[in-house]
């Protein structure tokens, strides 16, 4: 009988599971950014109303840096004037290293696409996301991730990109800000 009921229960809870997300239709994106000495890439699901996504960013410098960032935003659609735009605000997790200098953050912040309508494929794009002491935990007290870049909509499933990214932290214990990568890239986006 407790087998049984088991089974029920497991059926029951499956038969939800699927139900309640055969309306969640996803698209995936990859986004890649390279630099002469840095690589980012970034993994997103996606539907209308969230962004999932887990990325890992390495600098080839005096020492590794290794970045590991999970992302979990709500988007939207919107306009200013006659432009129209794309909004994402949520939470950026950041686990990083550096030789010893190790640590975890929290960003609070978002994504803002803008649509170019005049110049059909063009758009700008801008990230920031925040993390203060309380969302800061290891070597750091505070975050900053800032990234904007400029798209090109070549065809229908793929994006090229120029931009400028920047990833600061604070140290703990010390009144001082170390900069991970303050620089130019070229980039990609490929949907599927």
């Amino acid at each position: 009988m407790i087998k049984q009921n088991i089974k029920y229960l497991r059926n029951t809870m499956l038969f939800v599971f699927i139900t309640s997300t055969s309306q969640f239709v996803a698209a995936n994106e990859l986004d890649l950014r390279i630099s002469d000495d840095s690589i980012h890439g970034n993994y997103a699901v996606t539907n209308e109303k969230t962004v999932f996504g887990l990325g890992y960013f390495y600098k080839n410098d005096d020492s590794s840096i290794n970045i590991i960032n999970t992302d979990l935003h709500a988007k939207g659609q919107t306009a200013i004037g006659n432009l129209p735009m794309t909004v994402g605000i949520g939470f950026q997790g950041n686990f990083f290293k550096e030789d010893d200098f190790k640590g975890s953050t929290v960003g609070v912040g978002g994504t803002v696409r803008i649509n170019i309508p005049e110049a059909l494929g063009l758009s700008i794009e801008s990230s920031l996301h925040y993390a203060p002491e309380v969302l800061s935990f290891g070597d750091a007290n505070e975050f900053r991730r800032f990234r904007l870049q400029a798209n090109y909509h070549i065809i229908e499933n793929a994006d090229i990109s120029f931009g400028y990214h920047y990833l600061n932290v604070g140290i703990e214990n010390v009144n001082m800000n170390h900069t991970f990568e303050s620089g130019a890239f070229l980039g990609m986006k490929l949907k599927f």
